[in-house]
């Protein structure tokens, strides 16, 4: 970094320093994660292998990730995550206590040094769309490969980023290889200033098939008890209340499931079990422990981390949120390869690809809106049981993108091998 690097640096360390100090004292249980913030990451020993970085914005991403951090470790190597949300580091660390989970530093050329410093990497790995200037600068200065995994830009950030182009232009450029998850994704991040020859179309992390079922909690498979239960996942704003509606709506056709509600964000947990509990209904949070089973017509608010992807086999019904809201979608995938069909709104633009898949081979709906949502978990209610609640048979998930995590490691050693 060259003296008018330094010199914009210097001015946006004295700029933040205030705000930095008031949260340092205002906030004394924060100062751990404002450490992380400030780039105080794990530190690799001299005579230690150097690690895998990988980075993931928050829990799905941090999640699909996972497949490639366990292939990594089975290698033999080490590996540190982040995550930028404090909500992915906990279900990060809850997944792999072993494995050191932090908050990713902030932006800054001064705080990416240190945190890259201390690591010492092998190489940086970002889920999906993690392009942070400074950090990537930072990395390549070091010769610290830069890879996107899992890579790419959504319908909703394409047109912005085609506008900040020539901003973007020398992270792009320094990217080391980009994986992009489709084809579309990858004329996109050429479009956007990457190297042709460093981008591939690997698959998506997320899309891969999962190997085998996550253990429920002892607790938690006692709590569900033995009714139908409609599996309300990732919801924002206003799906709660949708979700309520569709379990009315279910009832009012004569059958007798519980629901379960599970926000996408914690912070919204107390805001949620009061949206729920005006609707009259017994409300349960799942923080709250021990309780009664659920009974038909009951609720659980699903107030914890990391357990909802272990909790879709036991549903009858699943609805996946952040699609009723303009929120882009989540991940659709999750519920059919537990064997249960989904049902999303019109707004998939962040799923777009494992939506069509979900549709195509008839393992999903899309709903239009809130009376839609009701219409549909109507549908499903009636058609478990029969032929068409079947569980998708192998030929059904075969264009999933199997090999995903194989073909990442393979792209990883060709790098690690290869000039950087």
């Amino acid at each position: 970094m060259g003296p008018v690097g330094h010199s914009v640096a210097a001015l946006t360390a004295l700029a933040g320093a205030p705000i930095l100090a008031i949260a340092w004292l205002a906030r004394p249980a924060s100062r751990d994660s404002w450490s992380q913030r400030l780039g105080a990451a794990p530190e690799t020993p001299p005579d230690a292998p150097a690690p895998l970085w990988v980075h993931g914005a928050s829990v799905g991403e941090i999640l699909a990730a996972g497949r490639l951090v366990d292939a990594w470790r089975a290698r033999g190597g080490d590996v540190v995550t982040s995550t930028t949300t404090q909500t992915g580091r906990a279900v990060a660390s809850a997944a792999r206590p072993d494995v050191p989970a932090i908050l990713a530093p902030l932006d800054h050329p001064w705080v990416v040094a240190r945190a890259l410093s201390r690591v010492r990497p092998c190489a940086l790995v970002l889920v999906e769309t993690e392009l942070w200037p400074s950090w990537i600068r930072a990395a390549r200065a070091r010769e610290i490969p830069v890879v996107v995994v899992s890579g790419r830009i959504s319908d909703r950030s394409f047109p912005r980023y085609q506008r900040l182009r020539r901003l973007l232009s020398g992270s792009m450029r320094r990217l080391s290889f980009v994986a992009a998850r489709s084809a579309i994704d990858a004329e996109r991040f050429e479009a956007l200033g990457v190297p042709r020859d460093r981008i591939e179309v690997i698959g998506d992390l997320k899309r891969e098939p999962v190997a085998e079922e996550r253990p429920l909690n002892e607790g938690l498979s006692r709590l569900l008890g033995d009714c139908p239960l409609f599996v309300a996942g990732s919801v924002h704003p206003g799906e709660e209340r949708a979700s309520l509606e569709a379990l009315a709506a279910a009832e009012e056709a004569g059958h007798a499931p519980a629901l379960v509600v599970a926000p996408r964000h914690p912070q919204r947990f107390d805001e949620c079990a009061l949206v729920l509990r005006a609707s009259g209904r017994r409300v349960v949070r799942r923080s709250e422990g021990a309780a009664a089973p659920l009974d038909a017509g009951d609720v659980l608010l699903l107030d914890s981390l990391g357990e909802l992807g272990a909790l879709w086999p036991r549903a009858s019904v699943a609805f996946v949120g952040g699609s009723l809201v303009p929120v882009g979608g989540h991940n659709v995938l999750e519920p059919v390869q537990a064997g249960v069909a989904v049902i999303f709104g019109p707004f998939t633009e962040n799923a777009r690809e494992a939506a069509e898949h979900v549709l195509r081979i008839g393992r999903g709906t899309r709903v239009l809106d809130a009376p839609g949502l009701c219409t549909a978990v109507v549908r499903a209610f009636e058609a478990v049981g029969s032929d068409s609640a079947q569980a998708p048979s192998d030929s059904t998930l075969e264009d999933l993108d199997e090999g995903t995590t194989a073909r990442t490691l393979a792209l990883l050693d060709r790098l690690l091998a290869g000039p950087r």
